[in-house]
């Protein structure tokens, strides 16, 4: 099982210029606690439901008036296509962080990877299909 098998691709996503209220609304209406920011086609930081909240409520902050930028995590932890679903199991127990960006080396987001689609594809095992060929391309077997 590969890491392209295992994630999310094509998340919800937000911008550094999007209102906490917009954001706030995309993770309810998606049922996700981390959207990746995105900023030039590049990742550039993620804001959790927990960061957005608990610096919301602390600070007394106007959800439509303050952006993502104000509480998101700039250069939070990523892995790329790469990497082996082990590789990234481990670094997410390393992290204490539960879900993963998966970016290209250009800072292109691919997908996101969690623990639940970790323990999903591990309960699948093989009857997870062929590989894509983004798998091959990574691989260098592909164009």
């Amino acid at each position: 099982m590969t890491l392209i098998q295992t994630m999310q691709r094509r998340p919800a996503s937000t911008t550094p210029e999007a209102t906490l209220r917009s954001a706030a609304k995309q993770m309810a209406s998606h049922h996700c606690a981390l959207l990746p920011v995105i900023a030039r086609g590049r990742l550039v930081g993620t804001l959790s439901a927990l960061e957005t909240t608990a610096r919301r409520v602390g600070s007394r902050m106007d959800p439509d008036r303050r952006t993502v930028r104000a509480v998101m995590r700039p250069d939070p932890p990523t892995c790329r296509p790469e990497d082996t679903v082990a590789q990234v199991c481990e670094q997410m127990r390393a992290l204490r962080q539960p879900v993963l960006p998966v970016i290209e080396a250009n800072g292109e987001l691919v997908g996101l990877v969690d623990l639940f689609d970790i323990e999903a594809a591990g309960a699948a095992g093989s009857v997870a299909g062929p590989e894509p060929d983004m798998v091959k391309r990574v691989r260098g077997e592909a164009h």
